[in-house]
């Protein structure tokens, strides 16, 4: 029996080559892509402002330095204002935790399964050993998450220049691809950019809405650490679909430790309040244009926090919009072949 023998000629061992040099590339410069699609993302949040400002006579230049002279004044008002309150209240609670996790599962000491309850002890002895580093390594934390004060500044300088440059990286990318293709890259960057500037505006005034009634909530119902915990349910709304759940457990347990029937009544209002955004909010402060399945969004989670953390997590959703914004452009046009293909033809 005659063996078969695969061959590979030189022209594909080279392509191979380039491809396997590419990709070690890209893995290499990761940092800087996602440092630049952070800013991309930040310009296309800003422009419509600054396009506005065009609209009012306004020179591109001078709208640039308006918005981002506004930009920086509330950013310094909140630090000056609300960062010292924010980080003595987080230190408080983060010292308090293991004690109030403790003291609000107590409740379930009378609990037969002796699994639960050493699952449960193990999780109290290890927060109360990681408390006094967290707290010590509160501030390095905050530096590791953005990459150090010269990555923050980078995203601040590039999103300048991104804005600046109205065309930026579309041009770029437009000049390089192939002239055929050129008209449809520039409307696909166009409904990109768009999308994710609707997007990220939408995350953030979602934010604020649920920090500002979670706050008024939990005033109301008396709970510890009121300020901390209405700034993380509000935080963890950039993360659509599991956000809600994640910010409402802190908010729980604390409201446990304090008395058993708060956890029930913070319980109903972080259910009423996500009821209220998904009835009411959402609809009207979130386009249309952003809406994606929210399995969809939920596997892009899990993968972005499985490649790079919180990061990830962040980007994940961006990520979403730029493919399916492509893919239904794809999927459009395959559609109008298949119709084209079923139509008879006349002679």
């Amino acid at each position: 029996m005659e063996k078969k023998t695969i061959t590979i000629s030189m022209a594909t061992f080279l392509r191979l080559l380039v491809i396997g040099l590419a990709v070690a590339f890209v893995f290499l410069i990761r940092d800087v892509i996602i440092i630049i699609f952070v800013a991309l993302v930040l310009a296309a949040a800003i422009d419509p402002w600054i396009t506005a400002l065009e609209h009012r006579k306004i020179p591109r230049g001078v709208g640039i330095a308006v918005v981002f002279i506004v930009l920086l004044a509330i950013i310094s008002l909140l630090v000056i204002s609300f960062v010292p309150l924010v980080a003595d209240q987080l230190s408080q609670f983060v010292k308090a935790f293991p004690q109030l996790y403790a003291k609000g599962f107590t409740l379930f000491q009378g609990v037969k399964d002796q699994a639960l309850v050493s699952s449960l002890q193990k999780g109290v002895n290890a927060l109360n050993s990681a408390a006094s580093q967290i707290t010590s390594g509160l501030f390095n934390g905050v530096i590791g998450f953005f990459g150090g004060l010269f990555t923050v500044i980078g995203i601040f300088v590039l999103t300048f220049y991104l804005t600046m440059e109205e065309q930026g990286m579309k041009r770029i990318a437009v000049d390089l691809s192939p002239v055929k293709y050129r008209p449809y890259l520039t409307q696909l960057f166009r409904r990109i950019e768009d999308r994710l500037g609707r997007w990220l505006r939408g995350q953030l005034t979602l934010g604020l809405i649920i920090f500002i009634a979670t706050y008024a909530g939990l005033m109301a119902l008396h709970i510890k650490y009121a300020l901390v915990l209405a700034l993380f349910a509000g935080l963890t709304e950039l993360l659509p679909a599991i956000g809600p759940f994640i910010g409402a457990i802190p908010a729980i347990i604390v409201a446990l430790s304090q008395r058993p029937l708060y956890a029930v009544f913070v319980a109903v209002l972080y259910l009423i309040i996500q009821q209220l955004e998904n009835r009411f909010i959402v609809p009207r402060v979130m386009s249309k244009a952003t809406e994606t399945n929210p399995v969809v969004v939920i596997v892009a989670l899990l993968v972005g926090a499985k490649v790079a953390g919180v990061i990830g997590l962040l980007l994940a959703v961006p990520m979403v919009l730029i493919i399916t914004t492509f893919l239904e452009d794809f999927l459009e046009e395959k559609r109008s072949d298949d119709i084209q293909l079923e139509q008879p033809t006349t002679e």
